[in-house]
């Protein structure tokens, strides 16, 4: 009989999220999906869960929006896998158990951050800097 693991899951995600990718309808319904959860978990006490998914939402809507493209097509399936097994309910660790729930996504999304790091802050000063230039712009007077 073949264990359910993390592992095992992830994998799944990772088959669904070529697809999920390159249909901008599934990924606005991923993303979607993504930030209400987050709303969730934020209330149970896991903000930096919350935090860590809020900034691979924002990196997976500045790559399809073409905004950002400065991340491998590797990593973005490895993003979209992540986000998927997090808003599954059904994964290794079923998330009605409340308090247990949630410890399976955390550890995929550690891995996500600790796996793609590099990418992740490089993306992140990018949205630093979009946001200062955004800041410091001022319209012209017509």
């Amino acid at each position: 009989m073949k264990q359910n693991t993390i592992g095992n899951y992830f994998n799944k995600m990772k088959e669904k999220a070529n697809a999920v990718l390159e249909s901008s309808t599934q990924t606005g319904e991923l993303v979607t999906k993504a930030e209400d959860k987050t709303a969730q978990s934020d209330k149970q006490g896991l903000k930096d869960l919350g935090a860590q998914v809020k900034a691979l939402v924002r990196l997976v809507r500045s790559y399809k929006k073409g905004d950002y493209r400065n991340v491998s097509t590797k990593s973005m399936v490895l993003i979209v896998a992540g986000l998927l097994y997090f808003v599954s309910p059904i994964d290794a660790v079923p998330d009605f158990l409340i308090g247990a729930g949630l410890l399976d996504d955390a550890t995929v999304l550690a891995f996500l951050f600790k796996t793609l790091s590099g990418e992740i802050s490089a993306f992140q000063t990018w949205e630093e800097t979009e946001e200062i230039e955004e800041e410091t712009y001022v319209k012209p007077a017509p």
